[in-house]
Order: C-alpha cells, then structure tokens, then sequence
C-alpha cells in the first residue's frame, strides 16, 4: 500500500511539474535576461559588475564559453567575492511568477548578456509575456 501511494504521489508532483512548464520565445527571454540582470542579488549584477575592480560582463560574456559563464553562476569563483547566484536569481520574485526553471533563468541571463556585448542593448517588454506569467498560476 506505501509503495501505491509514492507511486502515484511522484506521477502526480510529475504531472503538476509539467503542466507549470512554461516556454519564452528569444525576445521573452531577452527581457526576463535583463530583469535578472537588474534584479540578482537585490540590487542587480550590475552592483558589483558595473564598477571597477570588478570584471565587466558585457566583456567577460565575449571570453567566456556558455559553459563556464553557467559555471560562476551556479558555483562562484573561489577565492572572490562572487558567490554561487543561481539561488539568489530563482528568489527573484518575477522568475518565480514566470514558472522559470534555473536552466531557463541563467539562459535568459546569457543571451541578455551576449545582446548586451554586441551593442543590443535596448530591450522592451512583449506584449505575449504577461498572458505567460498568468498562466504559470503562482
């Protein structure tokens, strides 16, 4: 009977899981980039990362792969001041709304942060990204 009710309690957390999966088209996701951006850490990334002695990202993004930038995010940089965020940026109240997965959140942050490096810069809300934000039901 225990093996019953675990059995059907994980196909339920599974469905549930996936009916608050929520996907965003690049221009959503370029926003909810910049949010992040604005936003980790209380104050945004720009707190520390805007101001010299810190490393600037729109030029850190140009020499680090996807991969090691995912790395700082989630890990920090031993030896520094800069701590793992990912947790700080999925306390962000707007990725929690948004129903984003960490995967989903640090991509957004990237794609934001290469838009950023290559002079794109100016980011304005879509018009689809509410409707997104009301569906995901928190």
């Amino acid at each position: 009977m225990k093996f019953a009710k675990l059995v059907f309690g994980a196909a339920l957390a599974t469905t549930v899981g996936a009916a608050l999966a929520v996907e965003f088209t690049p221009e959503e996701s370029l926003f909810l980039g910049m949010k992040i951006y604005e936003r980790a850490a209380g104050r945004g990334c720009g707190t520390c990362h805007d101001v010299r002695p810190f490393p600037d990202l729109s030029q850190s993004i140009k020499k680090l792969s996807k991969e090691e930038f995912l790395n700082v995010v989630k890990n920090g940089r031993p030896g520094t001041i800069m701590v793992a965020m990912a947790p700080q940026i999925m306390s962000i109240d707007l990725v929690k709304k948004a129903c984003m997965t960490e995967d989903q959140a640090l991509d957004a942050l990237y794609a934001y942060l290469q838009s950023v490096a290559e002079g794109k810069a100016k980011v304005e809300k879509p018009k689809t990204l509410e409707d997104k934000i009301k569906s995901c039901g928190k």
